[in-house]
């Protein structure tokens, strides 16, 4: 198999576009930083702590995507929330539902222009992206970070849901980590009217059977006194 020049050069676009995406990724530092986010040299995982919730920005993307022409690089950066006495309590009746990674990593992981109407960031010159790089930072200001000030702890996380706010996936996975903060919050009746309402009908009944048994349980022995 004979390998032609645009082959040579595609394989060391992949390399180089690593390297241009890297370089854009650390013009938004100063922004990050002045958020509290911290980056490991070379990563791509932005980083803060807020008491024990732990939020990200993963800043993936796709070199030479094949359904755009003429880019070099699809930036879909996703945002990583993780409250964990809320996926310590799911372990307790999920771990068979929810993936053993996902319970150890986040409790909510989503690309972050799911629901806007925002163009997709897409480098097209690597040596021209400061263009790219504003239209970034503006997104995040006005989308990105105040949804994060507002996913800062278990309470805010119930009140995004009781709003049915519709920049969550509010997905299978999800309802059971809003049973589980609902749990820790002693909010056992709110517990169960997710659970009902989210897998009742008899064939997701018997698929979640050991979530509504742990539900049951601990009401008889809040019942019980056991």
């Amino acid at each position: 198999m004979s390998i032609t020049t645009s082959d040579i050069k595609d394989n060391m676009l992949q390399k180089d576009i690593k390297q241009v995406v890297g370089s854009l990724v650390s013009e938004l530092d100063f922004y990050f930083e002045n958020k509290g986010f911290k980056r490991r040299k070379n990563g791509f995982v932005y980083t803060r702590k807020i008491s024990t919730t732990v939020q990200k920005i993963d800043m993936v993307f796709f070199s030479n995507p094949s359904y755009y022409q003429n880019v070099l690089a699809h930036i879909y950066p996703h945002m990583q929330i993780l409250f964990p006495g809320v996926n310590d309590t799911a372990k307790i009746f999920a771990s068979h539902l929810i993936p053993e990674k996902w319970l150890d990593k986040f409790t909510i992981r989503q690309p972050v222009q799911i629901y806007s109407n925002s163009k997709d960031f897409c480098l097209k010159d690597v040596n021209n992206y400061m263009c790219l790089k504003e239209e970034i930072l503006t997104f995040f200001e006005e989308h990105t970070m105040p949804l994060l000030e507002e996913l800062t702890c278990e309470k805010d996380y119930l009140a995004l849901y009781e709003k049915k706010d519709k920049r969550i996936i509010w997905d299978d996975n999800q309802s059971l980590y809003i049973a589980s903060a609902y749990v820790n919050n002693h909010k056992l009746k709110e517990a169960n009217q997710v659970i009902e309402k989210r897998f009742g009908k008899p064939g997701m009944r018997k698929q979640y059977k050991e979530v509504f048994e742990f539900l049951e349980n601990i009401e008889y022995r809040m019942f019980t006194g056991g």
